[in-house]
């Protein structure tokens, strides 16, 4: 007990920090149905807060019919969330902010459950997509990669090098197209987009401040096409695994490097096997709110709009929790003897550039037109593409 109070305590004080740094960062306009500093103010209210006005709430009811929803005696609505992570996890925070959010919003007439350790990213589209689960966060774009080849941009090397840059394409009009073009299409409804996180690679053999240093490097990589393309463009092999092998494998030289966000390299302590990180923003990782579409059609119009502004709400505190988090982690990093390299984009741009053009060629450039709206580096690939 005390040690869980002790976590809700140093979260609060995280959160009050980020509150801060909001309120003395200048207003950014975006395309979103919640302006920015109306995200912002709502994102800064803590866990604490929140666990404190539940903590004499009703137990939470038992689940009819597998995750689906259904309506209790007394009218309320009981939707249920899934994600695979642990109560650990920002996405799990950021679903108790939701949960807040929906109950608040709706006066009691929706409730929210929230189901933790579920079953793997495709599993959870499979689910919600046949109306077995209600809705979903599910932990990577690409995870749509096996419906359709339109998901498979997320893979493209270096879109975004910011995350304001990357929340504000998805809170505006990027995040409408992926709906249109990858969610929707393929069977459910897409609420909001949350942070999984930029990419970084770590190493065990050398720095990596320039492609060519990747030459010749095994490295554990995500199985898909694009992202497979990149470690091929810098000259290095590559190998599929789960993440629950990646470190063993590291460690026993199966594989001499990989790419995670840094949350995921110091969760799963792969720094302790690697000996290089090099801080090279080379992707970022959408993690899609999802809901069936038997569920949102079941719902009033004011329903819905509840669910679409929490969803976008809690987003935005899950991604500035989990930046926030990244930072301390990365320090962690450092301080257990990691060298963290930093390192000019420019040259890793130039060498996976032929995969925007392949990308381009199949797929069209509206997503490159879309996305170079949010950019401001005149030098991005995205700005390359676009009309």
């Amino acid at each position: 007990m005390m040690k869980k109070l002790l976590s809700l305590f140093i979260t609060a004080t995280m959160l009050f920090a980020l509150a801060g740094c909001a309120a003395d960062s200048g207003e950014r306009p975006i395309d979103t149905r919640q302006n920015r500093s109306d995200i912002a103010a709502a994102s800064a209210r803590t866990l604490s807060e929140y666990m404190a006005r539940t903590a004499t709430a009703a137990a939470p009811v038992v689940v009819r019919d597998g995750m689906t929803f259904y309506t209790r005696d007394d009218g309320t609505i009981v939707f249920n969330v899934l994600h695979m992570s642990s109560e650990e996890h920002t996405k799990h925070h950021g679903l108790l902010r939701f949960k807040e959010e929906v109950e608040t919003r709706s006066n009691g007439e929706l409730y929210v459950n929230i189901h933790a350790n579920s079953p793997g990213d495709v599993t959870l589209i499979d689910m919600v997509n046949a109306g077995t689960a209600d809705a979903a966060i599910v932990t990577i774009l690409s995870a749509w990669g096996g419906l359709t080849e339109m998901a498979n941009f997320e893979a493209l090397p270096f879109v975004f090098s910011t995350y304001e840059e990357a929340w504000a394409a998805y809170e505006g009009t990027l995040g409408d197209w992926v709906a249109a073009n990858v969610i929707e299409p393929t069977g459910s409804r897409a609420l909001a987009y949350w942070t999984n996180g930029l990419r970084h690679f770590t190493n065990n053999v050398r720095p990596i401040e320039v492609p060519e240093d990747m030459a010749g490097l095994v490295m554990r990589s995500p199985q898909n096409a694009t992202h497979l393309a990149m470690y091929e463009a810098f000259g290095a092999a590559s190998m599929a695994m789960p993440f629950g092998q990646l470190r063993e494998a590291l460690a026993d030289g199966q594989a001499d490097g990989q790419d995670n966000p840094i949350g995921q390299i110091h969760t799963g302590r792969l720094f302790e096997v690697q000996q290089y990180m090099t801080l090279s923003n080379h992707m970022f990782s959408t993690m899609p709110f999802v809901v069936s579409t038997d569920l949102w059609y079941s719902l009033s119009a004011e329903h819905r709009q509840i669910l679409v502004d929490s969803a976008v709400i809690a987003g935005r505190f899950q991604g500035e929790l989990a930046v926030a988090t990244g930072h301390r982690q990365l320090q962690e990093i450092r301080t257990f003897g990691t060298e963290v390299i930093t390192v000019n984009p420019i040259p890793f741009l130039d060498a996976v550039e032929h995969i925007w053009v392949d990308h381009m060629e199949r797929f069209g450039n509206e997503f490159a037109t879309i996305a170079s709206r949010y950019i401001s580096d005149p030098t991005a690939l995205a700005h390359r593409f676009a009309d």
